[in-house]
């Protein structure tokens, strides 16, 4: 058995863009969470660090999550999320140790 694909993706949202971040990050979830290969997909808050906003994904293989990049929404979605965001997204591309 092959083991999944898991994503981070950090986000830090300017105070002021959050409210129009928000929406955004939900239609990206609720539109990813429809395709194949896709077992999570969650937008998270730190609790410490409000501004900052996690994409926590887990994928079937490598090539469902490339297909999940190429996408319509994602293509069109992501880039208004790194707009509002005051630094470029952290993404780390992870595989289980344990």
């Amino acid at each position: 058995m092959m083991s999944t694909i898991k994503v981070v993706a950090r986000f830090t949202v300017d105070r002021q863009q959050f409210d129009a971040f928000l929406p955004l990050g939900k239609e990206l979830v609720q539109a990813t969470l429809k395709e194949e290969g896709c077992i999570r997909y969650e937008l998270v808050q730190d609790r410490k660090s409000p501004e900052v906003l996690i994409m926590l994904e887990e994928w079937e293989s490598k090539s469902l999550l490339d297909k999940h990049m190429a996408s319509e929404h994602f293509t069109r979605l992501v880039p208004q999320l790194v707009e509002l965001s005051a630094a470029e997204p952290v993404i780390h591309v992870c595989k289980q140790l344990a």
